[in-house]
């Protein structure tokens, strides 16, 4: 078993496609290259964290998508998922989540990422749909309550969609982002994040 982590799919969104310039003529093409891409990455007993904003606009049918992709899925809810804690009443549509196929829905966690090489360490990291700082393309953070408060463990997160791949935190915590739009529409191996972290955090 095998473990990925992705972020911001915006199935059925069709101005995503604008908004992060995504190579797509229109939302259908868009949501069967993300779910060919998905199964062709992931397989059916391996587990995918999904870190927020996985439907839009026709919800109903974004969440049917479920069934259609491999492994068992959990979200940590983003701020345009209906069970967000950003929305209004949001914790009364989990269950609509659970019952499409997300084994749990949160708001955060943190999960430990194996080594990179034989006999290799873990490393333990949080998950958020948000970085400890960042946005997309805006030069303020929006839902600053909703972030987690940095104390130096490294987080995975989405949200930034094309602004950037990895980052450190004005603390110097590597955050990295496993957004679609900044890998090949594909959910990320965890082995790949557990190297993009010891990569960035070179560099504080």
């Amino acid at each position: 078993m095998a473990t990925f982590f992705t972020s911001d799919q915006h199935f059925g969104h069709h101005n995503i496609i604008d908004y992060c310039d995504r190579p797509f003529s229109n939302v259908q093409e868009m949501d069967e290259v993300i779910i060919a891409r998905w199964n062709e990455t992931v397989g059916l007993k391996d587990e995918v964290w999904v870190l927020g904003d996985f439907a839009m606009g026709d919800r109903a049918r974004g969440l049917g998508y479920l069934q259609r992709l491999n492994g068992t899925k959990y979200l940590v809810a983003g701020n345009h998922d209906k069970c967000s804690p950003t929305e209004k009443n949001g914790h009364l549509h989990i269950q609509e989540y659970l019952e499409a196929g997300f084994t749990a829905v949160v708001s955060q966690a943190q999960v430990s990422l194996p080594p990179i090489r034989p006999n290799g360490q873990n490393l333990k990291v949080m998950l958020s749909h948000y970085p400890y700082a960042g946005d997309s393309h805006t030069d303020h953070d929006r839902y600053a309550k909703f972030r987690l408060r940095d104390l130096g463990q490294p987080l995975v997160c989405g949200h930034v969609h094309t602004d950037w791949k990895t980052s450190l935190s004005p603390q110097g915590t590597a955050q990295v982002n496993v957004g679609v739009d900044q890998s090949d529409f594909r959910p990320v191996p965890a082995e790949d994040i557990h190297q993009a972290i010891r990569d960035a955090s070179k560099r504080s």
